[in-house]
């Protein structure tokens, strides 16, 4: 693995330029409302409890920067009208909502990525020795009484013990009812040139108007050598399940699936716990997992990743 310093850019067009994210005190003196925001700043009341998500903002970093960097972005991520329709929120601020010192996101954690040109395919190969692949099959029903799967063309898979990574109301066959997630449309282009974003910026997020949330440069994460660079826009979209929405009602929706699956089933990941877990998170579940079924830790991992990732839906079922 590779180390990799993370650092992201907010552009902000009501000032035509970019700024660190997560917001960096040191920008503030830069900002055409800087007066303004630090006279904000002495009013806030960050022990206020907030109700919703855009008072969790504006009581952190006043209505002005929750307008430059939080509110459209945050709209046009979610596809919502309003801000307050979000009444978690903790899980929104990489850092501290306005941070100091090094610009790096993610302090205290390490970034890393795989030297191999290959990236992770060796490993997910090697994951799978002794396994048997399907591709491109699409799950119709699943029986989770008697462990089986009805795939589209008719065909039934069966076993002992189900893990599943597919929405956990899909798993559950909607009988509560669906939950909602939010998608994106990924629109690749190639550049004539090695490198657009400058240093250890990978990421840059549009807080604005614009009808994308944020652009990745995929080199900078690989470091492949070319003359040429793969940038891929990100545009909202509903066509596809990448977001579960963090609202209390839908969260608490996502429990009673979960807590009602039979024993010998496990749902684990973003789609399959409908919470907004991070790659760590969703790797500690999967540990977490293997563990219930064996009855030991894989390599002492419950060291490795000591207080890693919220357990909490796969640690309250026995």
């Amino acid at each position: 693995m590779r180390k990799l310093p993370l650092s992201l850019l907010s552009y902000v067009e009501q000032d035509q330029r970019f700024y660190s994210y997560p917001i960096h005190e040191d920008d503030i003196p830069k900002m055409r409302l800087k007066d303004q925001i630090y006279q904000e700043l002495e009013k806030r009341n960050i022990n206020n409890e907030p109700d919703d998500f855009e008072e969790y903002w504006i009581n952190r970093v006043g209505p002005t920067l929750y307008n430059m960097f939080v509110n459209q972005y945050s709209k046009k991520m979610w596809t919502i009208d309003s801000n307050k329709e979000l009444d978690t929120f903790n899980w929104s601020a990489k850092d501290n909502p306005i941070d100091s010192g090094s610009k790096e996101c993610y302090k205290g954690s390490l970034m890393s990525y795989p030297i191999s040109k290959n990236g992770y395919n060796e490993y997910f190969e090697k994951t799978i020795e002794g396994s048997k692949l399907m591709l491109n099959k699409s799950v119709k029903t699943v029986d989770l009484e008697k462990k089986s799967v009805t795939l589209e063309d008719g065909s039934v898979l069966s076993g002992d013990i189900i893990v599943s990574s597919m929405s956990i109301d899909q798993l559950n066959n909607c009988s509560l009812g669906e939950l909602p997630y939010a998608g994106r449309d990924f629109i690749p282009f190639v550049l004539p040139c090695k490198q657009v974003f400058p240093g250890d910026i990978r990421f840059c997020h549009y807080t604005q108007s614009e009808i994308y949330t944020r652009i990745v440069e995929y080199k900078k994460f690989t470091y492949h050598e070319s003359e040429d660079t793969l940038l891929v826009m990100e545009i909202p979209s509903k066509r596809n399940k990448l977001y579960p929405y963090m609202i209390k009602k839908y969260l608490d929706l996502a429990k009673k699936y979960n807590q009602a699956l039979p024993e010998g089933i496990y749902s684990i990941g973003r789609a399959g716990t409908y919470k907004y877990s991070t790659i760590e998170q969703t790797i500690v579940q999967a540990f977490e997992v293997c563990k219930k079924i064996t009855g030991k830790s894989e390599d002492d991992m419950d060291n490795e990743f000591y207080k890693i990732g919220d357990l909490s839906m796969i640690k309250s079922r026995k």
